[in-house]
């Protein structure tokens, strides 16, 4: 029982010291594997976030067609199919290096901000010259 308490003593000391080291990283000036790694998976969420939003969005806006909402519903659920099975063999083609993780994350929120300009483009932009719901989403070229 005491082991048991020391493993997690040191377990939750370490979660808190990687959640201040990430709050307190300048990702323009990542050097490191771990502040490089950290830096893609804050970009990742954020790209995330972005997508659920359009997403919901896309939904809602169509609401009243059940045919279409599932048909969302179906494309992105084999989308994260496509996106993950895709990115593991970027990862695999980097399995050597410390850089795999990286490279990893580098994939994901590519296919991410690809995938939210897609549910824009087909299901929040307007066909005529009205106002989109949501703005056209910026797709990283870095």
């Amino acid at each position: 029982m005491k082991k048991l308490w020391i493993v997690s003593a040191l377990l939750i000391s370490g979660s808190i010291a990687t959640i201040t080291q990430a709050s307190t990283i300048d990702c323009s000036e990542a050097y490191s594997t771990l502040e490089m790694n950290q830096c893609a998976e804050d970009k990742l969420d954020a790209a995330d976030q972005q997508l659920q939003h359009y997403l919901k969005q896309s939904i809602q806006q169509n609401s009243t067609d059940q045919a279409l909402v599932n048909a969302i519903q179906t494309a992105q659920t084999r989308w994260i199919q496509y996106q993950k099975a895709e990115c593991s063999a970027v990862y695999t083609q980097w399995q050597q290096g410390t850089i795999r993780g990286v490279m990893a994350l580098s994939c994901k929120l590519a296919l991410t901000q690809q995938r939210t300009l897609t549910v824009w483009e087909n299901y929040l932009r307007p066909m005529d010259s009205s106002d989109a719901v949501l703005p056209k989403p910026i797709v990283d070229t870095e």
